[in-house]
Protein backbone atom coordinates (compact mmCIF):
# COMPACT_ATOMS: atom_id res chain seq x y z
CA UNK A 1 0.00 0.00 0.00
CA UNK A 2 2.72 2.46 0.93
CA UNK A 3 4.52 1.73 -2.32
CA UNK A 4 1.49 2.25 -4.53
CA UNK A 5 0.62 5.51 -2.79
CA UNK A 6 4.15 6.88 -3.20
CA UNK A 7 4.90 5.55 -6.67
CA UNK A 8 3.52 8.47 -8.63
CA UNK A 9 4.25 11.22 -6.10
CA UNK A 10 7.76 10.10 -5.12
CA UNK A 11 8.94 8.50 -8.34
CA UNK A 12 7.52 10.99 -10.80
CA UNK A 13 10.45 12.78 -12.43
CA UNK A 14 9.79 16.48 -12.93
CA UNK A 15 6.17 16.09 -11.83
CA UNK A 16 5.33 14.34 -15.09
CA UNK A 17 1.69 13.29 -15.49
CA UNK A 18 1.41 9.51 -15.31
CA UNK A 19 -1.12 6.86 -16.08
CA UNK A 20 -1.14 3.22 -14.97
CA UNK A 21 -1.13 0.13 -17.18
CA UNK A 22 -4.15 -2.10 -16.66
CA UNK A 23 -3.75 -5.78 -15.78
CA UNK A 24 -4.59 -6.67 -19.39
CA UNK A 25 -1.91 -4.32 -20.71
CA UNK A 26 0.64 -5.79 -18.28
CA UNK A 27 -0.15 -9.29 -19.56
CA UNK A 28 0.55 -8.01 -23.07
CA UNK A 29 3.80 -6.27 -22.05
CA UNK A 30 5.02 -9.24 -19.98
CA UNK A 31 3.48 -12.20 -21.83
CA UNK A 32 5.97 -14.75 -20.55
CA UNK A 33 5.76 -13.68 -16.93
CA UNK A 34 3.38 -15.55 -14.72
CA UNK A 35 5.46 -15.15 -11.57
CA UNK A 36 4.25 -11.77 -10.33
CA UNK A 37 1.16 -11.47 -8.21
CA UNK A 38 1.06 -7.69 -7.95
CA UNK A 39 2.31 -5.03 -10.33
CA UNK A 40 2.16 -1.29 -10.69
CA UNK A 41 3.62 0.18 -13.85
CA UNK A 42 3.19 3.86 -14.59
CA UNK A 43 4.07 5.69 -17.78
CA UNK A 44 4.16 9.28 -18.91
CA UNK A 45 0.98 10.49 -20.60
CA UNK A 46 3.07 12.78 -22.82
CA UNK A 47 3.29 11.02 -26.19
CA UNK A 48 6.95 11.99 -26.72
CA UNK A 49 8.08 11.00 -23.20
CA UNK A 50 9.12 7.35 -22.77
CA UNK A 51 9.41 7.50 -18.96
CA UNK A 52 8.12 4.33 -17.31
CA UNK A 53 8.46 3.05 -13.77
CA UNK A 54 7.37 -0.36 -12.60
CA UNK A 55 7.21 -2.27 -9.33
CA UNK A 56 6.22 -5.93 -9.33
CA UNK A 57 5.97 -8.37 -6.44
CA UNK A 58 6.64 -12.07 -6.93
CA UNK A 59 5.37 -14.96 -4.83
CA UNK A 60 8.91 -15.77 -3.68
CA UNK A 61 12.47 -14.56 -4.01
CA UNK A 62 13.10 -17.41 -6.47
CA UNK A 63 10.23 -16.13 -8.64
CA UNK A 64 11.60 -12.60 -8.26
CA UNK A 65 14.86 -13.74 -9.89
CA UNK A 66 12.84 -14.93 -12.92
CA UNK A 67 10.79 -11.73 -12.84
CA UNK A 68 13.98 -9.65 -12.89
CA UNK A 69 15.00 -11.43 -16.09
CA UNK A 70 11.56 -10.66 -17.57
CA UNK A 71 11.97 -6.97 -16.69
CA UNK A 72 15.49 -6.88 -18.16
CA UNK A 73 14.21 -8.52 -21.35
CA UNK A 74 11.36 -5.99 -21.51
CA UNK A 75 13.89 -3.15 -21.32
CA UNK A 76 16.19 -4.80 -23.87
CA UNK A 77 13.27 -5.26 -26.29
CA UNK A 78 12.29 -1.60 -25.88
CA UNK A 79 15.89 -0.53 -26.47
CA UNK A 80 16.08 -2.58 -29.65
CA UNK A 81 12.65 -1.64 -30.97
CA UNK A 82 12.54 2.08 -30.15
CA UNK A 83 16.11 3.26 -30.67
CA UNK A 84 15.84 3.99 -34.40
CA UNK A 85 12.42 5.61 -34.01
CA UNK A 86 13.61 7.85 -31.17
CA UNK A 87 16.71 8.92 -33.07
CA UNK A 88 14.50 10.49 -35.72
CA UNK A 89 11.39 11.40 -33.71
CA UNK A 90 12.59 12.45 -30.25
CA UNK A 91 16.38 12.15 -29.86
CA UNK A 92 16.36 13.67 -26.35
CA UNK A 93 14.54 10.54 -25.13
CA UNK A 94 17.48 8.31 -26.11
CA UNK A 95 19.25 9.06 -22.83
CA UNK A 96 16.26 7.59 -20.96
CA UNK A 97 16.41 4.48 -23.10
CA UNK A 98 20.14 4.16 -22.41
CA UNK A 99 19.66 4.64 -18.65
CA UNK A 100 16.86 2.08 -18.32
CA UNK A 101 17.52 -0.49 -15.63
CA UNK A 102 15.86 -3.17 -13.49
CA UNK A 103 16.79 -4.33 -9.97
CA UNK A 104 15.49 -6.85 -7.48
CA UNK A 105 14.73 -6.08 -3.84
CA UNK A 106 13.81 -9.38 -2.19
CA UNK A 107 10.47 -10.42 -3.67
CA UNK A 108 10.14 -7.13 -5.57
CA UNK A 109 11.44 -6.11 -8.97
CA UNK A 110 11.67 -2.44 -9.83
CA UNK A 111 12.45 -1.03 -13.25
CA UNK A 112 12.84 2.51 -14.47
CA UNK A 113 13.08 4.02 -17.92
CA UNK A 114 14.06 7.61 -17.20
CA UNK A 115 17.00 10.00 -17.02
CA UNK A 116 19.90 8.49 -15.04
CA UNK A 117 19.38 10.77 -12.05
CA UNK A 118 15.71 9.80 -11.89
CA UNK A 119 16.55 6.10 -12.25
CA UNK A 120 18.91 6.47 -9.28
CA UNK A 121 16.16 8.19 -7.24
CA UNK A 122 13.69 5.43 -8.06
CA UNK A 123 16.07 2.73 -6.85
CA UNK A 124 17.05 4.66 -3.74
CA UNK A 125 13.39 5.16 -2.80
CA UNK A 126 12.53 1.55 -3.66
CA UNK A 127 15.37 0.32 -1.46
CA UNK A 128 14.08 2.44 1.42
CA UNK A 129 10.51 1.20 1.05
CA UNK A 130 11.14 -2.43 0.12
CA UNK A 131 13.99 -3.45 2.38
CA UNK A 132 12.61 -2.29 5.72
Amino acid sequence: KELSSTLESEFSPDKTEFSRYTDEELKFLFPDSDVYNEAIVIYSTDSVDITEIGVMRAESEKDAVALLEDAKNYIKDLQEQKREFLQSYSPKELSKLNSAEAKRFGQYVVFAIAEQGDVDKVFKKAEMLLTK
